[in-house]
């Protein structure tokens, strides 16, 4: 079975499992990510933060939004991402996919971020990730060796062990409600 055929079934399967927890549980997680982001010295050191709003049960780390950071969040266009800085008039449209995002804008400069929490869809303990197949975090992180890179998932969305492409971008860790895999 080839890498990529072997993603694909695994992302359903992670999705399935991802999305069959119950709201409560997702957001009981997502507040103790939020709560031990806040209280890390990854936090408390960057200035420019990468984030992004969440979609089929992912964690939500909106609640980071409103602190003394400068925020950015993510859009896409075509096979294209770039990062608006949040502020409280920035307006969110809604795509085909239900994903809310920034209007992307053609001459929106790359955005210097020190931190970036990526969604995952899974994981393992040797911090190869799955996400929703796009590659877009992939193309747009590919030559920056600036910004660290943190996924952010459920505990429960660890699996054993994850196959790898030599395009996919490395994370410095991994944080769920119950652990700080440090790669």
């Amino acid at each position: 079975m080839s890498s990529s055929t072997s993603k694909t079934h695994l992302r359903k399967y992670l999705r399935r499992q991802r999305n069959a927890m119950s709201a409560a549980q997702v957001q009981k997680n997502s507040q103790a990510i939020v709560h031990k982001i806040l209280l890390s010295t990854l936090w408390q050191k960057a200035q420019h933060i990468g984030l992004y709003l969440p979609i089929h049960h992912e964690v939500d780390l909106t609640d980071l939004l409103n602190t003394d950071k400068t925020c950015y969040l993510p859009s896409i266009q075509g096979h294209n991402m770039q990062f608006h800085q949040h502020h409280k008039q920035l307006e969110l449209q809604t795509t085909d996919y239900g994903l809310r995002q920034p209007a992307y804008n053609d001459r929106l400069p790359q955005a210097a971020m020190d931190l970036c929490f990526l969604p995952l869809v899974g994981f393992d303990d040797k911090g190869r990730r799955l996400g929703m197949g796009g590659g877009f975090y992939d193309r747009y992180f590919a030559d920056n060796t600036e910004t660290c890179l943190w996924g952010v998932a459920h505990a429960t969305q660890r699996h054993e062990a994850l196959p790898d492409d030599p395009w996919d971008v490395k994370l410095h860790g991994i944080i769920t409600e119950q652990d700080w895999i440090l790669i």
